[in-house]
């Protein structure tokens, strides 16, 4: 039996094309130029992505051209060269250090090479958004090289490992189950209070009995799953076998990884490189201080500038009651983390004391500790070539983009659609006041649209076959609820009048008991409905596309789509069978 058939779901989608643009549409409404041209230039289209990589010079938000093919210079050369170490040592730790993978790292030695780069969290058995980003840049690099094969293209992703345990998607994945009382399988890792505010970078990896109970949760899951036993048995033991070839990946991550950082990293990098063969590069952002110096002598500099713009964009985005994500006062915070001896951070200010040399300090998150470091000045210039400080450093969200642009010439971002959007349209003025060219810019936002065994079980809950069934399912349940609740309300009134004139009521009450049978009926109903609704609805891990499709025609789904659709924003329809 087919779990999913494409054609069969077609109709459960807008057919009408939407615009990546349109994401942006709130932060366009309130007319500020430099956001506006900066939305402007984000492709709609994979084709116009291509081609503004392909072209000898697009115009960033800094209004400045920038030349494809002229080299970069030596400052950005020797950050590059300093870079390729600690990609070495990623992927000599994950074993992932694939030929291609090796190759690429020794583009990095070209001044013509081009870098696309997309940033992200290792999370738990992180979602389909993040290996999209992945998807996205390898096939735009591949469709670059095959157009002009003198190109030198790679494609970075940025391991963001100073962020807290404290962020619920760090440690918590789902799964659509209608077995569950959300109609969600979650599956977490407990974290104590006392290790919320560590970084994900300084977080053991969990113990064996953790992974063994994910382990057969997710067994659990597929064998109890109503949809899967009343299918073929070839059907259940495709499911079961895709999930032990996924899980085999789990336990080679598992065995290597010394931080459970690594330990997520290390399964994307053990997906991406080893089976669908990526020559994507891989790096920690904690291991990268030294590669960033010059940028962080930078931003310190120009504080007072980055700040003022900061706050000005966000002073306009408030008043115009647009939630960015980024916080009202972190103009007020240094560009940069303080990191603490005891694996958290705080956030940093900076100052100057009575000798004119600059002080960073703050308040550890975790320990509370006071912390702060002079940063050494010569001849009214910043030193941080001293490594004891520099390695107590990590750059803020924003900074971030500014630095891989700024310091490896990076010419390509791949966002993701949630807090990372906001972030890059506030930095976009920032990059143009500090005059640093701000990367082309892409979104990849489309929908995955299929039914695996578990959106297929929810849906069967409630006998219905498409998912835009589904909203109007609840509605006319709602409807049918306010029907009850109007003639019930009426029948209460009459109840207590007749009781109190001493009138029989008996007749009242088996009119009112039925109505409210048929309502505790019909809210039971709209609360099936309710779960399915999450289920269809979801994002879930990626370890729901692994069961379903497998790991390999998972990645080739996303990309034929990816090029074929062309439009950025068009749904992607997913199905068991694909044809390479």
């Amino acid at each position: 039996m087919e779990i999913n058939s494409a054609a069969a779901y077609y109709t459960t989608i807008d057919k009408t094309p939407r615009s990546v643009r349109s994401l942006f549409a709130k932060y366009e409404s309130i007319n500020h130029p430099v956001i506006s041209e900066f939305i402007s230039s984000i492709p709609n289209n994979f084709s116009d992505a291509v081609n503004k990589m392909m072209s000898s010079s697009f115009t960033s938000s800094s209004n400045r051209a920038i030349t494809a093919d002229h080299p970069v210079n030596h400052v950005i050369l020797n950050n590059r060269a300093k870079l390729q170490k600690f990609i070495d040592k990623f992927h000599l730790e994950a074993n992932t250090m694939t030929s291609g993978v090796s190759s690429n790292i020794k583009l990095l030695n070209l001044p013509t090479t081009k870098i696309l780069v997309s940033i992200h969290q290792p999370n738990l058995f992180a979602y389909s958004g993040v290996f999209k980003k992945i998807v996205l840049l390898e096939t735009l690099k591949n469709t670059i090289e095959k157009n002009d094969p003198d190109k030198k293209i790679i494609n970075l992703f940025l391991i963001v490992d100073h962020d807290f345990m404290n962020g619920s998607w760090v440690r918590l994945a789902q799964l659509p189950s209608i077995r569950h009382s959300s109609g969600i399988l979650e599956l977490r890792l407990p974290v104590s209070n006392s290790m919320r505010w560590k970084m994900v970078s300084n977080m053991p990896i969990p113990g064996r009995t953790i992974l063994e109970y994910w382990r057969k949760q997710i067994n659990s899951w597929i064998r109890k799953n109503s949809f899967l036993n009343f299918s073929t048995s070839d059907d259940k033991s495709r499911v079961l076998r895709n999930f032990e070839e996924f899980w085999q990946e789990v336990e080679i991550s598992y065995s290597r990884a010394k931080s459970y950082s690594d330990f997520n990293s290390f399964l994307m990098s053990q997906l991406v490189n080893k089976i669908w063969g990526y020559n994507t590069l891989f790096v920690r952002l904690t291991d990268t201080p030294s590669v960033f110096e010059d940028g962080f002598k930078y931003l310190i500099s120009n504080f007072n500038r980055y700040s003022d713009v900061l706050r000005k964009t966000q002073n306009i985005f408030l008043a115009h009651g647009i939630d960015t994500g980024v916080s009202s006062s972190s103009y007020l915070n240094a560009p940069m983390w303080l990191h603490c001896r005891c694996g958290s951070k705080a956030h940093a200010k900076i100052q100057e004391n009575q000798q004119q040399e600059t002080i960073l300090e703050g308040t550890c998150m975790s320990c509370k500790k006071y912390l702060h470091i002079k940063l050494d000045n010569h001849h009214h210039k910043l030193d941080l070539s001293n490594e004891e400080v520099i390695h107590t450093l990590s750059p803020r969200a924003i900074p971030i983009l500014l630095l891989l642009s700024r310091d490896l010439g990076v010419e390509c971002y791949a966002s993701g659609i949630g807090g990372s959007m906001g972030y890059t349209v506030v930095a976009s003025t920032i990059f143009r006041e500090l005059s640093i060219n701000m990367p082309l810019t892409l979104v990849w936002p489309s929908t995955d649209i299929y039914f695996g065994f578990g959106q297929s079980d929810a849906l069967e809950l409630v006998q219905l076959t498409k998912q835009s069934d589904i909203m109007t399912h609840i509605e006319r349940l709602k409807q049918i609820d306010a029907k009850h609740r109007y003639e019930i309300t009426p029948l209460i009134k009459e109840r207590m009048r007749r009781i109190n004139d001493g009138e029989p009521i008996q007749a009242l009450l088996s009119d009112l008991f039925k109505l409210k049978e048929e309502q505790r009926k019909t809210r039971r109903l709209i609360k099936a409905a309710d779960k399915v609704k999450n289920i269809v609805y979801m994002r879930p891990c990626f370890i729901d596309y692994a069961a379903n499709f497998g790991m390999v025609n998972t990645e080739i789904q996303w990309r034929q789509n990816l090029l074929n659709n062309n439009n950025l924003a068009a749904p992607i329809l997913m199905t068991t069978k694909v044809e390479n």
